[in-house]
């Protein structure tokens, strides 16, 4: 279990792992939520972090890829970090809980302790209605809110999220930002790799040629598309 690139991907986002180089890649938050709800039960630090991360930035969840990447992860470790976190930026998150399945029986949310009877003990104590919700106990969970970056500094490392934060966490905005990471691709390519459904793919590619940031041609009997060259400047023209 290698834990340090889950790490470099949590620095890239914002959450101060000094040890740690942030990740040359951006990292699709959807994805590293769901793996680090598997490995994070390993190294409470990245449970923590993602918690306060998500406490200060959880907007820029896209709800509908997550939902789709909740079956990637530990859905029972994903719906107690959501039930856990309360801010006016992680309300939509609330809602994705009903997607959440609990463990069947009682677990430490953190492995290490398992082999502790003492903290064992002191987690069925002090369990919680939130625990016996999930099936999950622990005796410490905190949301490192101080050890996140601010909303600027953020946007400024992760051009991906920024673009959420500047056109909407929406299926056009991860779109324009898949062709951006591609150069091109065409529909169906766009609907798997995405998660969405084809039609509704189309109807927004439609909107986007419309407006003049997508151009599209035919490659063979496939319909190419890609950034329009007068809008691509402006895509990457994040405002810090």
């Amino acid at each position: 279990m290698n834990s340090e690139p889950l790490f470099s991907m949590w620095a890239r986002l914002g959450v101060n792992f000094p040890a740690f180089k942030p990740s040359k890649k951006e990292p699709l938050i959807e994805d590293l939520i769901a793996q680090t709800s598997l490995i994070g039960r390993y190294e409470p630090r990245l449970i923590e972090g993602m918690a306060g991360w998500l406490q200060k930035h959880g907007d820029l969840v896209n709800t509908s890829l997550m939902r789709r990447h909740i079956e990637n992860g530990d859905s029972a470790v994903i719906g107690l970090v959501f039930d856990v976190v309360n801010s006016k930026e992680t309300a939509k998150l609330n809602q994705l809980t009903k997607y959440c399945r609990p463990k069947k029986e009682a677990e430490m949310l953190f492995f290490a302790a398992e082999s502790s009877p003492t903290m064992k003990a002191q987690a069925v104590e002090y369990e919680t209605e939130l625990n016996r919700k999930w099936n999950l106990l622990y005796v410490s969970l905190r949301v490192k809110t101080d050890a996140i970056f601010d909303r600027k500094e953020v946007l400024k490392r992760n051009p991906n999220l920024a673009r959420r934060s500047l056109f909407g966490v929406v299926m056009r905005t991860e779109i324009l930002n898949f062709l951006l990471q591609k150069g091109s691709s065409f529909p169906a390519e766009i609907s798997k790799a995405l998660g969405y459904r084809y039609h509704r793919v189309i109807s927004d590619i439609q909107v986007l040629i419309r407006d003049g940031a997508v151009i599209d041609s035919f490659a063979g009997k496939k319909r190419q598309l890609k950034i329009s060259p007068a809008f691509h400047d402006f895509l990457n023209a994040i405002p810090y």
